[in-house]
């Protein structure tokens, strides 16, 4: 059973999380981080990741003034990092066509 944090937010509440963690991964340059992976939970990524969660849950309990299960800022983290990425591959990758 996967779990779509879409069912725990409305909307707003989506949309601000998700903006805000692509805002804060740009700010901090966290695709900019050049480490090799790490199995240990503490590296520069992990301690980052875990720190920009912290704020958002903090941010949203500012926002929304309810707090929101911690699996959503875990997912929403990771989603919007996969969105920038993407962002960012679409400006560098050159149009293919399929043949």
């Amino acid at each position: 059973m996967s779990m779509d944090c879409r069912d725990f937010l409305d909307v707003k509440q989506y949309e601000f999380l998700m903006n805000w963690f692509m805002r804060r991964q740009q700010e901090v340059g966290l695709a900019d981080l050049d480490e090799p992976l790490s199995y240990d939970g503490d590296s520069q990524y992990d301690r980052l990741a875990a720190q920009l969660i912290a704020q958002a849950s903090i941010a949203y309990l500012e926002k929304f003034e309810q707090n929101a299960p911690a699996i959503v800022f875990t997912n929403l983290f990771h989603l919007a990092e996969l969105e920038l990425q993407g962002r960012r591959g679409l400006k560098i990758k050159p149009n293919k066509t399929v043949q």
